[in-house]
């Protein structure tokens, strides 16, 4: 071999064998990379960073190293502190990492191009937020080395952990240090204190019980009540089905929300479409999966007293209802992406000026917005669902007056389509006494109907 090679990074080798083959390996790599002395590492194995970029200097030529004058804390003595501290310390590094990672997602997603969630081969970071990343992994993962030699030092683990062709003691250290699970980086996340094992969090719900004993008469529901039904929660919690349970207790809370939805913005209706789309999608998956292994399990006699043939067309009208076909997408979910594809480029607009006179009572208009100037986006369709709800109950003994109601939907829909998260009640009523001097485009006259209510 001769000449020398360049790549992108620095590699960071660990070699497991006797001292004569591992010479035999740095005096090849230091022929061609530059290459750090060698430090011990755990079970018979030495450290190294191998730097393979353009421009970096043979091993030893000292001036005509251009790499980042990164500190070198892996190779730093270990600090003397207690167990305990030496444990949080590590998972602080952890939480850091995680918060990072985190943060390079969102840059991928957000940030135009700044970091490319798949980098060209052959080039590193070129602007410096990508490049500030990198070194601030780079450190992370020094702290992290450091983090660990020090809880070694202090006793808390009785090696140090690795994650590749590492020993179960190994393992066990790993865990010990940084407990699997993205447990910071994801919202209400907590970090475990020393002592605290926790299992990896998965996408799954975690099975800790399971239903025995023949299939109930009585069905399971979340809220219904009667001779018939039982409680789904606490039984089915823990157990294969608490899965489904639980999302049928979120999606309940978003229909719950039916008040507050006329103050919902263009882009959340879309949103709310795209997650239904991959909800039918995942929901047909789901039924069939669920409708297949009852019948593999009745056809080899693991599953008695079934009535098949009831069972096969009550699955065969699962199927029909489904929309599933042989080889095919599900009808539901296609026509789910169809809808989302006709709301591309949709935005909002003001409200037509109704015929009501009363709509532009200004001192009405003053009691229902007067005291939400500056109130966000969020809080006013919150107040515009408490208003409707209190008049649904309202109507029950009386005449409801939805003047306010109407005044809170009309101040949304001015902040959808001005697109603003403040309210401002002088610029609402400028445009609405003149919508052809605000620039924003204006609505066609239409009947609101709400299933019969206002």
């Amino acid at each position: 071999m001769s000449g020398r090679k360049t790549l992108p990074g620095v590699a960071r080798v660990r070699i497991t064998g006797d001292d004569a083959a591992t010479q035999a390996l740095l005096d090849v790599l230091a022929e061609h990379f530059t290459v750090t002395e060698p430090d011990p590492y755990s079970g018979g194995r030495s450290y190294l960073e191998v730097d393979t970029r353009p421009g970096s200097a043979p091993s030893g030529a000292g001036p005509g190293d251009d790499r980042p004058d990164l500190p070198g804390a892996s190779k730093h003595r270990p600090a003397a502190v207690p167990s305990t501290v030496a444990v949080t310390m590590a998972r602080q590094i952890n939480a850091a990492h995680l918060h990072l990672s985190a943060f390079r997602n969102l840059v991928q997603t957000y940030g135009d191009g700044l970091v490319p969630e798949w980098p060209r081969p052959g080039r590193g970071p070129d602007n410096p937020v990508g490049q500030a990343l990198s070194a601030a992994s780079d450190l992370l993962y020094e702290l992290r080395e450091w983090s660990s030699r020090t809880a070694h030092a202090s006793g808390a683990v009785s090696v140090l952990p690795e994650i590749i062709a590492a020993s179960e003691e190994q393992r066990r250290a790993e865990a010990m240090l940084y407990p699997p699970g993205g447990w910071c980086a994801l919202p209400g996340g907590t970090m475990p204190p020393p002592g605290e094992e926790r299992s990896a969090e998965g996408v799954a719900d975690p099975i800790a019980a399971q239903l025995l004993g023949p299939v109930p008469e009585k069905r399971y529901s979340a809220r219904a009540s009667g001779m018939s039904v039982q409680r789904a929660f606490p039984a089915v919690a823990d157990t294969p089905a608490a899965a489904v349970w639980t999302a049928e207790r979120a999606l309940y809370g978003y229909v719950c929300q039916h008040w507050e939805a006329p103050g919902d913005t263009p882009a959340d209706l879309a949103a709310a479409v795209d997650g239904l789309d991959e909800l039918a999608d995942t929901f047909t998956s789901a039924c069939i999966h669920v409708l297949e292994e009852i019948r593999r399990r009745t056809k080899e006699g693991l599953l008695v007293d079934v009535d098949e043939d009831a069972f096969d067309e009550a699955a065969a009208a699962v199927r029909e209802q489904l929309g599933i076909e042989p080889e095919r997408v599900p009808k539901l979910a296609y026509a789910l992406s169809r809808v989302r594809q006709a709301m591309t480029g949709a935005r909002a607009a003001l409200p037509a000026a109704p015929d009501d006179a009363r709509t532009f009572d200004a001192p009405a208009q003053a009691r229902a917005l007067g005291s939400l100037d500056g109130k966000t986006l969020t809080e006013l369709r919150r107040e515009l669902g408490s208003e409707r709800h209190w008049q649904r109950h309202r109507s029950k003994t009386r005449m409801p007056d939805y003047t306010a109601a109407d005044w809170l939907r009309r101040a949304v829909h001015w902040m959808h389509a001005a697109g603003v998260n403040a309210y401002d009640h002088g610029a609402h009523l400028a445009a609405e006494r003149h919508p052809e001097r605000s620039g924003l485009p204006i609505g066609t006259p239409a009947v609101i109907e709400d299933g019969g209510e206002r």
